[in-house]
């Protein structure tokens, strides 16, 4: 799974798929969605991170970690440690159709949005909730989603073809994966084979081993084509022998910990 802190948790197809017409609502209202997915990511991030404030109960994902492991660590947390988990897909979802139908609405007081405004707002609200009730999922060592990779050729034997490439970093496991790059495809001319060189790595805080290359000749094909994590800055080169039928391209990392947040009723 992606981190929130990877890039926008929802895109404007899911938004499509809980009201068809938001497109068209959009246009006619002079409404930027892009700018209200922000929007809506903003203010979900801002009520996550009042929650990390807030005590919790915590329940691992998988075995207990490591006993040594200081429950003060896990007591707090960073917003580049909570996965993008349903529910919080939802409530970001839901938080910006709540938002545009808010703003379509206000722009001329028009109340055939003020429903839709209401219905998304106590969608947004609901899945916040369940959010909290059933836990955020988060990791204990974050891996980053990479930017784009360089794509180029060098001189080989291979005719003209067409590529698809994404990468992942993995983390310093050596096995654990984040989320992969978006895909770029590459045009390659006669008499030359692939390269790939990934971008700079990330600092801190996070901890890296390597990355992995994953290439495809059809667009989500693509496929890992390095057993072994490859060393940060060194790029790979599609060998003569061409592409291997490696793992597909991972949905990212999975929570170690869910943690929950407790929702309290204000008095007076």
């Amino acid at each position: 799974m992606a981190l929130l802190t990877d890039g926008s948790v929802s895109e404007v197809q899911d938004l499509i798929a809980y009201e068809a017409n938001v497109v068209a609502v959009a246009e006619a209202e002079g409404i930027d969605l892009e700018s209200k997915l922000r929007l809506a990511q903003n203010e979900v991030s801002a009520e996550l991170g009042a929650a990390a404030l807030r005590p919790g109960n915590i329940y691992w994902a998988g075995p207990a970690w490591n006993s040594t492991t200081s429950e003060v660590n896990l007591s707090r947390f960073q917003m580049n440690q909570i996965v993008v988990t349903p529910p919080l897909k939802l409530w970001h979802t839901f938080q910006t159709l709540a938002i545009t139908y808010r703003d379509a609405y206000n722009r001329k007081l028009n109340d055939k949005y003020l429903p839709k405004w209401s219905e998304y707002r106590e969608l947004a609200r609901w899945a916040s909730n369940l959010l909290y009730e059933t836990g955020m999922g988060l990791v204990m060592q974050p891996i980053p989603r990479p930017g784009q990779p360089a794509v180029d050729w060098v001189s080989g034997s291979a005719s003209a073809m067409i590529f698809y490439v994404q990468i992942s970093w993995v983390g310093a496991d050596g096995a654990t994966e984040g989320a992969a790059s978006s895909e770029q495809a590459a045009a390659t001319p006669d008499g030359q084979v692939l390269r790939v060189t990934p971008p700079a790595p990330p600092g801190a805080p996070y901890s890296l081993r390597g990355w992995n290359v994953y290439v495809g000749t059809a667009s989500g094909a693509a496929v890992r084509q390095n057993g072994q994590p490859l060393p940060m800055g060194q790029p790979w080169i599609l060998p003569a022998s061409g592409l291997v039928a490696g793992p597909a391209v991972g949905t990212g990392q999975p929570p170690d910990f869910f943690r929950t947040v407790p929702r309290f009723i204000q008095r007076g």
